[in-house]
């Protein structure tokens, strides 16, 4: 009997979870949008604001490297936004489009920052906002997903920047490359053990219904 109860509640929570799942998704797919034109618009402010504009000098050029590229990768976010939005809007939600949708937001994220500055970019606090927003779909395994997206992300940009990973001259320091990886991996933790939380939070709100429920009609009937 305690098998059949567990088995069916268990049912019941994986039919919950799949709707905050997709009504997750869809949430995480407009903060990706506000996301993408937040961004581009600093890179805007920055690029017509800020940055040295003397034709022919290397910074210059640099510059509008970086520009062009953030524009092309602000338009295929934007694109890949419009996709998983018209999946969501025909209800096509296959188990696998989170982790795509976290897995491309690692890639561009990693993109863009390794033409610019590499690990020594502002756009590495934006793997914080990938994990957190990895929480909005009630997933622990997208959650992990994007936490070792983001550290292998970010190892990835150190590597670009240096030449050699063991000799004496980093980039960045080691000790700052542990803090980095050890502050997204505790990020992904804490994002994990919040949704743990939810389900021990649903199981004891049932609970708490169902003997209300049962002392009300108890009250009726004396």
């Amino acid at each position: 009997m305690v098998n059949a109860t567990t088995s069916v509640n268990d049912r019941q929570w994986y039919i919950v979870g799949r709707w905050q799942e997709y009504e997750g998704e869809g949430r995480a797919n407009l903060i990706r949008i506000l996301a993408i034109g937040i961004f581009y618009s600093i890179q805007l402010v920055h690029y017509y604001g800020f940055a040295e504009h003397v034709p022919g000098s290397t910074e210059f050029r640099q510059a509008v490297a970086f520009h062009q590229a953030a524009t092309a990768l602000a338009v295929a976010g934007s694109l890949m936004s419009l996709a998983i939005l018209l999946c969501l809007r025909r209800r096509v939600f296959p188990g696998f489009l989170k982790f795509i949708s976290a897995a491309g937001d690692a890639i561009l994220v990693t993109s863009l920052a390794s033409i610019g500055a590499g690990p020594l970019s502002p756009l590495v606090a934006a793997y914080f906002l990938i994990i957190v927003l990895a929480g909005l779909r009630f997933s622990l395994r997208l959650v992990w997903c994007s936490t070792l997206c983001s550290m292998a992300g970010y190892l990835f940009l150190v590597g670009v920047k240096d030449d050699e990973w063991f000799d004496a001259n980093h980039v960045v320091a080691p000790v700052e490359q542990i803090m980095t990886l050890a502050c997204l991996g505790l990020t992904g933790i804490i994002t994990g053990q919040i949704i743990r939380r939810v389900r021990a939070l649903a199981d004891d709100y049932s609970r708490r219904v169902a003997a209300a429920s049962i002392t009300s009609n108890e009250q009726v009937q004396a």
